[in-house]
């Protein structure tokens, strides 16, 4: 579900936007996400690996878990861009998309989690993808906007690909 797409910076910014929300469980989490495209305008999609905590071999984007310690959002999708592809690959974070509201199932800890995404658009510069966490992680794909097949992302992906899709059909 869309929530909004006006950019917040931190933790802060969001509670203040989401405080009246009826539609948001007060019990979430966030994640930062960002849609990386190439020089050929491919979006590059990870395959999720066994030790994901969900979803397990469905395609993915770049990101992850907002940690308390970040201090505010596009910090946290650095540390995530790191931290799934290693530092040899130069994403530039360019504009942000959209937040939306999911509900998956962590087979971790045996429980649906709430989720708010934070999407945004990068360009992958320059420098390899490298795959950093090889439990989390079995390889990289790209597609051009059309290309993929839907039922191969994860439920969270298909909705944000979809958004993505429409924003920059141009991309094609």
């Amino acid at each position: 579900m869309r929530l909004f797409s006006q950019e917040v910076k931190d933790m802060n910014e969001l509670n203040e936007v989401l405080k009246n929300s009826n539609e948001v469980s007060k019990d979430y989490e966030v994640a930062v996400i960002v849609y990386t495209f190439d020089s050929e305008n491919k979006i590059i999609f990870q395959r999720r690996g066994l030790g994901c905590r969900d979803e397990q071999l469905k395609l993915e984007t770049i990101g992850g878990r907002v940690k308390k310690s970040d201090i505010d959002f596009r910090t946290a999708l650095q540390r995530e861009i790191e931290e799934e592809v290693g530092t040899e690959a130069n994403i530039e974070l360019q504009e942000f998309i959209v937040s939306t509201y999911a509900k998956t199932f962590d087979v971790r800890n045996n429980k649906e989690q709430d989720w708010i995404y934070l999407i945004y658009k990068g360009n992958l510069k320059s420098g390899e993808l490298k795959i950093a966490e090889p439990n989390k992680c079995l390889g990289y794909e790209r597609y051009k906007i059309g290309e993929v097949n839907e039922n191969e992302l994860s439920n969270g992906a298909r909705e944000l690909y979809n958004i993505v899709c429409e924003k920059y059909s141009y991309l094609k």
